[in-house]
């Protein structure tokens, strides 16, 4: 069944779907109605809406918009990817504004391409106090950049040359100083193409490239800290992987991805009560044959843990939130203005599936196919099925095998990995 159901990994994500894909939509599919649309509610990185592309019309949601161009990259692009595609589309003026930062940074960049190659010491005291936001530039013909009446003229006009945000804001810290001038001059390039759905192709590779190279455990909540031996050496090690290898890696594979010309998905970044009022204004709730829900489980903020991607896409230089203990700014260097999902928060993560499946069962007919693990913020489960009960008829099908997750928060007493099972909540009114 794995060689029927299409997959396309665009970033390493918390709670992603995409090892449940077969037991997933086996169990979903019998309430999928013909004709039907299927809404994707709190659609990530629209594994399970990409999966179900084949058959089915997609309408995919999330409140972060990097998620929504993946999901406009996934579900609404559906042409082919040519060989030459970056020479004919990208590389022009990749190459142009790759030489424009490199002029900008040549000390620097001649410094940190000889010392990678050197003693971890000696790199990670370049690193340290080489120009970074945030920071006290001495450089005289670097320190214009950093100015804040450079970063607020950025700010009302983001779009304006020279494309530096991730070299001013991340080099050093999540990446080194050559990735982050990759990592702007293809976002530069991008901004260049004019077809939507292909800017969405081109910036999800990109997300992929930056989720591959990020000096971190593999989210962006914070950079690895250079304190052994062993954490010098492995972060000198994705510093030096090519963002620029890594995007062209990730657009072969857009190659092979699956094509349907025969449905018009549709892809949103809304709050989800915004887009089930949207949809009931348009009178097209009928066309709804299922949603398909998969909230935030854990007290985790994806706006914390994906904050780098959300800034890629944006692109819009944002207020970085300072140290809450010490001066100078948080060490994930987080957006000031983060969405914060009340699907996450203890105290108020009942109340919110209270407010959501009321606002479904009183707006549309559809059946809900609610995924939700038993090891998540409102536990146990029942508690949750309790709820549900409360405006649908309920019945539950448990996952037939348990996943790992390392860790505390999902071990036994502290000690070895603790089972975790996936649930599918179906609710019917």
């Amino acid at each position: 069944m794995n060689n029927k159901i299409p997959t396309l990994q665009i970033l390493k994500y918390m709670g992603n779907k995409r090892a449940l894909l077969p037991w997933l939509i086996t169990n979903i599919e019998p309430y999928l109605k013909e004709g039907k649309s299927i809404v994707d509610l709190f659609s990530g990185t629209a594994s399970v809406g990409y999966a179900l592309k084949p058959k089915y019309k997609i309408i995919a949601n999330d409140i972060q918009e990097y998620s929504s161009i993946i999901s406009e990259a996934l579900l609404k692009f559906n042409y082919s990817i040519k060989d030459n595609d970056f020479d004919n589309n990208l590389n022009e003026n990749y190459l142009s504004h790759l030489t424009l930062l490199e002029d900008v940074f040549c000390l620097y960049l001649k410094k940190e391409n000889k010392l990678l190659k050197a003693d971890p010491d000696l790199y990670f005291n370049f690193s340290n106090t080489a120009p970074l936001f945030g920071r006290t530039v001495t450089n005289k013909k670097l320190s214009q950049f950093y100015h804040l009446d450079f970063l607020n003229r950025k700010r009302q006009n983001p779009k304006s040359l020279p494309y530096i945000l991730f070299s001013l804001y991340y080099s050093h810290t999540f990446y080194s100083l050559r990735q982050c001038i990759e990592i702007d001059s293809l976002r530069y390039a991008i901004d260049q193409i004019k077809s939507k759905v292909k800017r969405s192709v081109y910036l999800s590779c990109l997300l992929f490239a930056i989720n591959k190279s990020v000096s971190s455990t593999g989210h962006f909540a914070e950079h690895l800290n250079a304190n052994s031996v062993s954490g010098k050496s492995r972060i000198m090690q994705y510093r030096k992987v090519s963002v620029y290898d890594n995007f062209l890696k990730k657009l072969n594979d857009f190659r092979g991805m699956c094509i349907n010309n025969a449905y018009k998905n549709e892809v949103y970044n809304l709050d989800y009560k915004e887009l089930i009022f949207k949809l009931k204004s348009e009178n097209r709730l009928d066309e709804v044959g299922l949603f398909y829900i998969d909230p935030p489980y854990t007290s985790t903020q994806y706006s914390r843990f994906y904050h780098i991607p959300e800034t890629l896409v944006k692109y819009d230089y944002p207020i970085i939130t300072k140290h809450r203990l010490r001066e100078g700014l948080s060490q994930g260097r987080y957006r000031e203005e983060r969405y914060q999902s009340t699907f996450s928060q203890l105290r108020k993560a009942k109340d919110s599936f209270h407010e959501m499946f009321r606002v479904l069962s009183e707006n549309t007919n559809a059946t809900l196919a609610l995924s939700y693990s038993d090891n998540s913020i409102i536990k146990p489960i029942d508690d949750l099925i309790e709820i549900a009960k409360q405006y649908y008829t309920v019945s539950i099908v448990k996952n037939g095998y348990s996943h790992s997750a390392q860790g505390s928060r999902f071990s036994s007493n502290g000690k070895g990995a603790k089972p975790i099972h996936e649930h599918i909540i179906i609710c019917r009114n």
